[in-house]
């Protein structure tokens, strides 16, 4: 019925195009919240702070926190890949760089924003491909929780500066 390369271009994916093809969600599904909801949020008369998961907002997650929160949700339910949003002047120190390749990575995309990072890694006996993508200010409400929070280490952030990396692992091996 199928000749043999056409079986194997069906089967055969790209594990840079499955990587960027996650982000590309992941991207997405941060600006729609940020902009459906965040802003909104904040532009109503007496709505939140631009910081909405501090004390003063609204009680909602902020956007880096429904990422984190879904990556979890996505591990526990058995997923084979991973992501994770990790940043060289984290605000929270367990969501710095844990690996030799996130900090190299984050690195690599703070100074080169308009380029990813793509390698490979072992990491408990099972090899990943491992892709750094730049998270950038893109929002008010990321500036001001990074420049206002008493436990960052930067607070000189501007729209359109890396803030750190969304680090999305594949696994190379089943």
């Amino acid at each position: 019925s199928q000749s043999p390369e056409k079986a194997h271009k069906i089967t055969m994916i790209s594990t840079r195009k499955m990587a960027d093809s996650l982000h590309a969600v992941i991207a997405a599904d941060r600006a729609a919240y940020v902009r459906l909801v965040v802003e909104r949020s904040a532009a109503k008369p007496g709505g939140a702070s631009a910081n909405t998961a501090s004390p003063e907002g609204n009680g909602l997650p902020g956007h880096a926190q429904l990422l984190r929160e879904a990556a979890v949700s996505i591990q526990k339910g058995g997923a084979e890949f991973s992501y994770a949003l990790r940043s060289l002047w984290p605000i929270n120190a367990s969501h710095g760089p844990q690996t030799e390749v996130e900090q190299t990575g984050l690195e690599f995309v703070a100074s080169h924003p308009g380029t990813n990072y793509y390698t490979e890694e072992t990491l408990g006996g099972r090899s990943y491909f491992t892709a750094v993508y730049a998270d950038t200010a893109a929002s008010a409400s990321c500036i001001d929780c990074h420049n206002r929070h008493a436990g960052s280490p930067r607070k000189d952030f501007k729209s359109g500066d890396v803030m750190g990396g969304i680090v999305v692992r594949v696994p190379l091996e089943f």
